[in-house]
């Protein structure tokens, strides 16, 4: 039996191309993981945490006239972010200090003797989706020495 096709031809041996069901199925899964994707691109930011905070102050250091000292605030729970400002009544003493690891410090110089009054207060932050609200320590009393700066040592020379 003789055969019409060319030697370039073939009667169904592979060479026409058939659309399969697996080749439906794939085209169908991409098209399904397209607007998966799609979804999760579009889902809303997670939402914000408030976080309470306190704030506590220490002093370090010998509390006389003419000798610094080192006021630290602490903050908890510790982060990274956000500043502390010391005050004495109203007035702020030095810049606001950026708060590292739960911390933040100045320096400070007493001018007078006698009781001075300290408070810290933390400013809040955000930090990702955290909010840190702001808080503010109890107040600390320093009772202020006159005080011998000898470079190296600080002495108090008297009492308050």
């Amino acid at each position: 039996m003789a055969s019409n096709l060319s030697g370039s031809e073939s009667a169904g041996r592979g060479t026409h191309s058939r659309r399969t069901p697996a080749r439906r199925l794939r085209a169908g899964m991409f098209t399904f993981g397209a607007a998966a994707a799609a979804i999760v691109l579009m889902a809303p930011p997670a939402a914000a945490a408030d976080i309470n905070t306190t704030t506590t102050a220490s002093v370090q250091g010998m509390v006389a006239t003419t000798c610094p000292v080192t006021l630290t605030a602490t903050v908890a729970p510790a982060f990274t972010g956000g500043t502390v400002t010391f005050k004495e009544g109203s007035t702020a003493i030095g810049a606001a200090a950026a708060v590292t690891n739960g911390t933040a410090s100045v320096q400070h110089t007493f001018s007078t003797t006698g009781a001075h009054v300290i408070i810290a207060t933390f400013g809040g932050a955000t930090i990702g989706a955290n909010n840190f609200k702001p808080s503010t320590s109890a107040a600390l009393t320093l009772n202020v020495a006159t005080g011998l700066n000898l470079g190296s040592v600080c002495l108090p020379i008297g009492s308050s």
